[in-house]
């Protein structure tokens, strides 16, 4: 589903760039300083998507451009993991810039995943043998993240 409606997102954001594309070189009413019709990237035009709701360009964009930053239907957390050896595994999980909430489930994912991994391997349980939790500095914000190590055991 995820996917479905980013493709869907991507789709609208390619037409409305192209539509405007097309309107590059036909904006009427600007000009420079010495008189000359003056194209723009973005043209002062309106989209009518129905008769009750018309929306600039711009404003297309903008809120193309927020809905790819924020993505509400991506998961709050990305989990990635790596074998250490026969029975131990590394889990790490890295939250996604843009959430409402989520900030206090990293150790719950992390003991969830731990416990899938041990059932999915043939082990009877699992013993963390390590576990942190942070704050990542990047641009252009700082993430949350956290990462352990768990033992398998029989």
């Amino acid at each position: 589903m995820h996917r479905r409606a980013r493709a869907a997102a991507a789709a609208c954001v390619f037409a409305v760039l192209i539509a405007g594309c097309s309107w590059v070189s036909t904006n009427p009413g600007v000009v420079d300083a010495s008189g000359n019709s003056v194209s723009t990237l973005i043209p002062n035009k309106t989209l009518n998507f129905t008769s009750a709701l018309a929306l600039s360009v711009d404003n297309v964009l903008l809120g193309a451009a927020l809905y790819w930053a924020v993505d509400p239907l991506a998961p709050n957390w990305q989990l990635a993991q790596a074998p250490l050896g026969d029975d131990q595994v590394r889990i790490s999980l890295r939250k996604k810039r843009f959430a409402s909430g989520g900030d206090g489930e990293a150790a719950q994912l992390f003991a969830r995943r731990a416990e899938q991994v041990a059932q999915e391997r043939g082990y009877a349980s699992y013993t963390v043998m390590e576990y942190t939790e942070g704050v990542e500095s990047a641009l252009p914000l700082a993430q949350r993240v956290a990462q352990g190590v768990v033992r398998l055991n029989h």
